[in-house]
């Protein structure tokens, strides 16, 4: 019993103390961005990221940090990373977009259909840890009014709690089934940045296939199937081609 004990303590200890190493690692990355030290400060977050540790607000300072030595598309791409984790994020957005505009390629979007437009306006206002706790809650909230409804006795009282009740219950629904919904999407649609300078697209996944078009570093991709060391990726305009798999990198 003791042996376990001893386990314990020395995991907890680890932890406090790797959690901990890696909040001074944190705070000196923030020093060397302030006073202009980009490419420590960056060394620094991604020493973090070795050690384990992932959060938005540590994509979201690699994404400046990048952006300040003129590395696009690094800096899209950790951007992209902070919005995975919180899509609800309005600097996030801001930098992005305004990152976005230094691209060389500016490729125009289909129309989306409003149903589905309306559905990712929706879903984009919480991440899917958050929608999926939204559903605890109201999920609880709904059991808690259903007892007091079921142990009312006065009509007009169980009525008002039975009435709450079915709402909050209509909530953990709605809160449950947008947040895997969106997992879901996030999982079957994989996103990546081009890191080439330039890159080819190619109408089959080989060098003596025809070239359809080339793109530049930066820009994000749909990947939409995967053949060896090449990839079919799908551009946000329809366009899509086959290009190597080592110039680019997936947002995960």
């Amino acid at each position: 019993m003791k042996n376990y004990i001893i386990l314990i303590i020395l995991f907890f200890s680890v932890g406090t103390f790797s959690q901990s190493n890696n909040e001074i690692i944190f705070k000196k990355g923030i020093n060397n961005y302030n006073i202009g030290n980009y490419n420590e400060s960056i060394e620094n977050f991604l020493e973090i990221i070795k050690n384990g540790e992932h959060s938005k607000e540590l994509y979201f300072n690699l994404g400046n940090c990048y952006y300040k030595i003129n590395d696009i598309a690094n800096s899209i791409y950790f951007y992209e990373k902070a919005l995975k984790l919180d899509s609800s994020d309005i600097d996030i957005h801001n930098n992005l977009a305004f990152t976005q505009n230094m691209l060389i390629d500016k490729i125009d979007e289909l129309p989306v259909n409003q149903l589905s437009n309306f559905f990712n306006i929706i879903s984009n206002f919480f991440s899917i840890n958050h929608w999926i706790l939204i559903g605890i809650i109201s999920l609880y909230s709904s059991l808690a009014l259903f007892l007091l409804y079921f142990f009312k006795n006065d009509t007009k009282s169980k009525k008002k709690y039975f009435t709450f009740s079915s709402i909050f219950f209509c909530m953990t629904i709605i809160s449950i089934l947008t947040g895997l919904t969106k997992h879901e999407n996030q999982k079957s649609n994989i996103e990546a940045i081009i890191f080439d300078k330039k890159i080819d697209f190619r109408t089959e996944p080989n060098y003596r296939s025809e070239v359809q078009f080339n793109l530049h570093e930066g820009t994000k991709v749909l990947i939409k199937e995967e053949l060896d060391e090449w990839v079919l990726v799908e551009l946000t305009n329809g366009s899509s081609g086959w290009l190597k798999l080592n110039s680019i990198k997936k947002i995960e």
